[in-house]
């Protein structure tokens, strides 16, 4: 009762044949920390533009965002080890406060008829520790901590059951 394509072996593809020093290389931190920040950028002037397009503030966005760090830590970083889905849930806690700070911006500079790039002038850190204690608060602290659960679980990559296997005989190869 298995499934044939899930379950059955493929002649084409073995153990053998995955070069696991080249999976390996591919790896690199440094480009998922540039596609995080990139990231950042464009999902949190979306979530701002959202806020604004819809008058109201989302603190669910968070979540959206961290969904999306992970995706893209994964997509530009292609790690396979625990700094990938660190890298990642420190990426969307961040997003999840700059993004909420920088749509309470936008909503308080419409609100006041000037523009966002007036009030950042303004901006104190007695404002920073207003909006953090009493805008941010604990609602908040909890979407970001669940966004930053799901940039680390979507930020590790994915490998098939060939190239899981090849690399652990390659890390016990190594231990041994």
């Amino acid at each position: 009762m298995r499934l044939r394509k899930k379950h059955a072996s493929d002649p084409e593809r073995s153990v053998a044949k995955i070069d696991v020093q080249a999976l390996l290389d591919e790896q690199s931190l440094s480009r998922a920390a540039l596609g995080a920040v990139f990231a950042l950028v464009i999902l949190n002037a979306m979530w701002a533009y959202s806020s604004l397009l819809f008058d109201r503030f989302y603190p669910w966005g968070s979540i959206i965002q961290g969904l999306l760090f992970g995706r893209a830590v994964r997509r530009f970083g292609r790690g396979m080890n625990w700094r990938y889905p660190l890298l990642a849930a420190a990426f969307a806690a961040c997003g999840a406060l700059t993004g909420s700070f920088v749509a309470s911006l936008n909503l308080t500079a419409r609100e006041f008829n000037t523009s966002a790039l007036s009030l950042v002038s303004e901006v104190s850190w007695y404002t920073i520790e207003t909006f953090v204690t009493r805008d941010f608060g604990v609602i908040g602290l909890i979407y970001a901590v669940t966004a930053a659960v799901l940039a680390a679980f979507f930020s590790k990559r994915r490998l098939d059951k060939y190239e899981e296997v090849a690399l652990q005989k390659h890390s016990g190869a190594e231990k041994t």
